[in-house]
Order: C-alpha cells, then sequence, then structure tokens
C-alpha cells in the first residue's frame, strides 16, 4: 500500500508585484522579495521570463522587476563591468551586449 508523505515545506504564492528581482544558478532560482525574504524555486529563470513578460533580463543569471530599479552603474570595459542597482542596494551584472538596450529602457 502506498503512503504520501508529509510535505516538509508549504507552497509559496506571491504576487509577482513583490518580487524585487530573481538570480539562477543551473535549475534553481532564488526569488528575492520586497520584504527581505528569499524563496528558492526548482523553476529555471527561463520558466519565469515566460510567465512574468514584464520583468527584464540584464544577464544570464538575473532577472528584474523595473519598478525596483535603482540605478544603471555603467562600465566602459570588460575590465570595469556595468551593473543594475535595484532598490536593496544590490547590484546585478549586466551582460556586455545587453548595455546599450537597458541603457535606452531606462532613460
Amino acid at each position: 500500500m502506498r503512503k504520501r508523505l508529509p510535505k516538509t515545506k508549504p507552497v509559496d504564492y506571491f504576487d509577482p508585484q513583490t518580487v524585487l528581482y530573481l538570480t539562477g544558478s543551473d535549475n534553481y532560482s532564488q526569488v528575492h522579495l520586497v520584504n527581505g525574504r528569499v524563496i528558492l524555486s526548482a523553476r529555471t529563470l527561463k520558466w519565469f521570463e515566460r510567465q512574468w513578460p514584464v520583468f527584464l533580463r540584464p544577464h544570464k543569471s538575473a532577472l528584474i522587476n523595473p519598478d525596483y530599479v535603482h540605478g544603471l552603474l555603467i562600465g566602459s570595459t570588460l575590465r570595469f563591468p556595468s551593473y543594475v542597482v535595484m532598490q536593496d542596494n544590490v547590484q546585478l551584472p549586466i551582460s556586455r551586449r545587453r548595455v546599450p538596450w537597458m541603457i535606452c529602457y531606462f532613460k
């Protein structure tokens, strides 16, 4: 006879407007919320990007909510890369090919 194992953690539901940004590694994503909570998800950033088309992808390892962007730090070379500064002062990288697009988006 099969037995159902109890859940170890409850399922988290949250509004996309409460998400500051997401960072990804392999097939996991960390969802950073406005209240400071971080939720680990077994979904990829690509999945979240399809679900939430308003979010921007400045780098392969990050997905950001443009409503919570504080500013941009634009570097000139690979030695001085560019970053998106979020509302909580976290700096997320911008890939060099997406820098011009990010500058135009936030003008």
